[in-house]
């Protein structure tokens, strides 16, 4: 049990910090002053190697040009959740040690900072592609990425861990010690099952404690689509009554407790979450069938069902990339990551061109309206699969709320189509909750989700008192 907790929604594009200062306080997310757009952090890591080495974070990342001297590290997250193929039986002793957890270990006691490890391990593999002999198998080239995200990571981490205590600080509270309060991080739900077995979690373990950032000591990592959905229908609320979590106050905003209190009429329900992130698009279905107890812990009576796809709106961006001319590819490629978030919504959300200054053109404007359309249709064709087979699988239920979430759900295309897959075979919602969304005659209740819910709902959702079983 943890009575405070931070929770980290890592982001590929963007990290989100959430605080549940004490058992029964609202979820806030945190704005770390002069790192980011308002709650949105950078994940985005720079290295500027012209003098002297520094790593660079948040907006100074995002404004780097790649090359000359300058590395930047972008959508490094999926290198840590993308599996390598495994490395063959014979791995030398040496590489085995050198790329196991004791490894790590020592080099944090020691005080070994983790790019020399990396170094270490990029050495010894360099040096065995010399010399080893017909047959022989070194290191793949994604391992190597996964241990330079590792080092990422661990970099990442520690900086943030700052921030997060340096923005506490003047938080008007007194007697929390925020650098003793746990955190928890919402991570996608790859392989099906429990989260934390993913080895990506493990590496994120491995960061955050070299870092000294403790972890929940029961539930340290939560799937970013069931977090979303505990924040939204929550709305960032955590209630106790006695000592318990008290559901009514906490669920009261949407039509669960309506379900969870009246069993006879309302048997069953359902809330479909559908994330657009940078790196995966991840789809939950949070299914409740009440069975009388589930009133006092209605964790043990979900159902969920999860399905994280590797494909999101970075692979949307690869793609209008290898579309567009020669000349306005070459400025995309080059860009600072803050400028092309700007083309992101200009050409993805409304629609526009942008005029970079120097280049004597608009890059997404009417010229490339073509182009642009025709690569958000094959990106939503793809989403589209995905979802109606996922959807095809779920059994009926009596009551269904609709959730949008994710930097992606901004493109009303995209969106609009996943809910036409969504609400196939006959199926339909009581509630849609989605950013910037118009009501349709007939159809559901409309929620129009802010910007905290839409980017940040499942940081607020994995600080939530729900998931701290001992207040059941």
């Amino acid at each position: 049990m943890a009575e405070h907790v931070f929770c980290i929604d890592f982001g590929s594009a963007y990290t989100k910090v959430a605080l549940r200062r004490h058992p029964a306080a609202d979820s806030q997310l945190l704005v770390l002053p002069n790192v980011g757009i308002d709650f949105l952090i950078p994940s985005a890591v720079a290295v500027d190697r012209r003098t002297k080495p520094r790593v660079l974070f948040g907006d100074e990342a995002v404004s780097q040009i790649a090359g000359s001297g300058i590395d930047v590290y972008e959508n490094w997250k999926k290198f840590l959740f993308l599996t390598p193929p495994p490395v063959a039986a014979s791995q030398s002793p040496l590489e085995t040690f050198l790329h196991s957890e004791e490894l790590v270990q020592l080099a944090a006691k020691y005080d070994v900072p983790p790019g020399q490890i990396t170094y270490l391990q990029q050495l010894v593999t360099a040096a065995r592609a010399l010399v080893g002999g017909p047959g022989d198998r070194v290191v793949s080239a994604e391992s190597q990425k996964q241990a330079r995200a590792a080092n990422v990571a661990a970099h990442f981490f520690n900086w943030l861990r700052q921030k997060v205590l340096d923005a506490c600080a003047k938080l008007p509270m007194s007697g929390l010690k925020f650098d003793e309060i746990p955190v928890r991080i919402a991570v996608p739900a790859l392989n099906g099952g429990d989260v934390a077995q993913h080895p990506g979690c493990k590496l994120l373990k491995e960061a955050l404690h070299q870092v000294g950032w403790p972890l929940h000591p029961e539930r340290p990592f939560v799937a970013e689509p069931y977090s979303n959905a505990i924040g939204i229908l929550t709305k960032a609320s955590n209630a106790l009554h006695r000592g318990r979590i008290h559901f009514g106050d906490m669920f009261g905003k949407g039509p669960l407790i309506t379900v969870l209190k009246d069993t006879r009429h309302y048997p069953s329900y359902r809330a479909l979450v559908i994330d657009i992130g940078a790196f995966t698009t991840d789809i939950a279905a949070i299914s409740i069938k009440p069975d009388g107890n589930t009133n006092s812990d209605p964790d043990t009576g979900f159902v969920v069902n999860q399905l994280s796809i590797p494909f999101g709106v970075s692979d949307l961006d690869s793609r209008v990339r290898q579309a567009l001319p020669k000349e306005k590819r070459e400025w995309l490629e080059k860009a600072p990551l803050k400028e092309f978030a700007t083309f992101q919504k200009m050409a993805y959300t409304d629609g526009k061109g942008i005029r970079p200054a120097g280049l004597g053109m608009v890059i997404g404007g009417e010229a490339d309206r073509d182009v642009i359309e025709t690569c958000l249709k094959e990106f939503s064709d793809r989403l589209v699969e995905e979802a109606a087979k996922f959807c095809a699988s779920l059994e009926p239920t009596a009551m269904q709320e609709l959730i949008f979430t994710g930097g992606g759900s901004n493109i009303l295309v995209v969106r609009e189509a996943l809910q036409d897959a969504a609400q196939s075979d006959g199926k339909s919602f009581v509630k849609m909750h989605a950013p910037d969304i118009k009501r349709i005659k007939g159809g559901p209740v409309i929620d129009k989700l802010d910007e905290q819910f839409t980017r940040g709902g499942s940081a607020l959702g994995g600080a939530s008192i729900y998931f701290e079983k001992d207040y059941y």
